[in-house]
């Protein structure tokens, strides 16, 4: 979460990083929105907002809140100079460049992919007894799917994991300053990364598709594509495997959910739930750039808005009984891809990816049974699982 200045002063109705928050955050977003949806939060000095409305206003309205804070005057890295902190026009031309070089394989390519990864996953898993659910299915089945779809290989070693570990971390600098600076020096390493695959890789993949782009789109430059190339290899491997992580905890947490979805031919309704109800991005933050009113709130010129998604998705002016899985609900209110000229471009490759996970357990037969309890990285903006320790059965009964 980035505020324009952190406090050590922890809020009363909201602490992001307090351990029971990080567990369960949704008492707290729902004691938030109780009290007011857009409240000044001292110790991020910004606003917060918990409302789906108020959160979708801001979303769609680049003229007002911006992702570019250079727009009010202050200093943003290189490094972070990408897709993801553009606003138009210059976000424009880098999204067209990118939503051309994401056509360059069908939907039906990235399915096969991921179900065939999926597949293989799972048949690993047969007779081991127990496993780790996220470091032995979540994150090398989304490192490899997202690589694939790049065209390199899966990068060796340990080196990847910390760059992006950083980057996660330093996304709640506005609570925790410290996480700033290793969190600008690993989005510069890892652009270095991206800008030499950039080079090499094949032109049947993502990254070389890219790069044929760009021939006509000079007006990108070589810095602003690799890092945005970087945020979306990045936005691929650790949101796709915390959606998958937190999907995997509750089948775990009910084990006929997806037995029931599938006899009822609601695979897709299913989907749609849990990106609504556990999607991986809490929050998302955005300048003001012109006098503004929230809420009945007046929002300024320089101030920061923190949108709460998570709360947003759980808004029960828009959801009847926001906390159940509902196969029958109204299907895309959600906003855990974002909405607007900012929304997720790989939305489509997360959900297929998803999906195809989803198909690939039922087809399996494999069941899990919680050894433990779930245990959630020590972060707010991006919310997953460090561990889900389970023993594997099959078949799987309830499914």
């Amino acid at each position: 979460m980035t505020g324009a200045a952190a406090h050590t002063r922890r809020d009363p109705l909201y602490d992001p990083l307090a351990p029971e928050v990080i567990a369960a955050p949704h008492a707290a977003y729902r004691r938030l929105r109780e009290h007011r949806r857009v409240y000044w939060h001292a110790q991020l000095d910004s606003w917060v907002l918990t409302g789906h409305a108020e959160c979708r206003r801001v979303l769609g309205d680049t003229a007002a809140f911006g992702s570019d804070f250079r727009r009010v005057g202050e200093a943003v890295p290189d490094a972070q100079l990408s897709v993801q902190s553009l606003d138009p026009p210059a976000h424009s031309a880098v999204r067209h460049l990118l939503v051309s070089a994401l056509h360059v394989r069908s939907h039906t390519a990235v399915t096969d992919t991921a179900a065939r990864l999926a597949a293989g996953r799972l048949d690993a898993l047969r007779g081991a007894g127990s496993v780790d659910l996220v470091s032995g299915f979540a994150r090398p089945l989304a490192l490899h799917t997202m690589c694939d779809f790049l065209g390199v290989a899966p990068p060796d070693g340990p080196g990847f994991e910390e760059m992006s570990n950083a980057i996660v971390r330093s996304m709640d600098a506005g609570l925790d300053p410290a996480r700033a600076e290793p969190g600008t020096r690993a989005r510069a390493e890892l652009s270095r990364m991206v800008g030499e695959w950039l080079e090499t890789a094949g032109e049947d993949g993502f990254l070389g598709a890219a790069r044929a782009a760009r021939a006509q789109a000079p007006e990108v430059s070589a810095a602003v594509l690799a890092n945005s190339l970087r945020a979306v290899l990045h936005a691929g491997y650790e949101s796709v495997s915390r959606l998958l992580g937190n999907a995997l905890a509750r089948l775990v947490d009910d084990p006929a959910l997806l037995g029931r979805a599938m006899a009822r031919n609601a695979l897709d309704p299913l989907v749609d739930e849990l990106l609504r109800l556990d999607g991986p991005v809490q929050a998302d933050a955005r300048v003001c750039v012109a006098d503004s009113e929230l809420g009945g709130r007046r929002i300024r010129p320089g101030e920061v808005v923190v949108l709460l998604l998570g709360a947003a998705d759980r808004d029960p002016e828009v959801f009847a009984d926001p906390d159940a899985v509902d196969l029958n609900r109204r299907r895309g209110a959600h906003l855990a891809f974002g909405r607007g000229a900012h929304a997720c471009l790989g939305a489509g490759l997360a959900t297929l990816q998803l999906r195809a996970v989803l198909s690939a357990l039922h087809t399996a037969g494999i069941g899990f049974r919680a050894q433990g309890p779930a245990q959630y990285e020590p972060t707010a903006t991006l919310r997953g699982l460090r561990a889900l320790p389970v023993a594997v059965s099959e078949p799987a009964a309830a499914c």
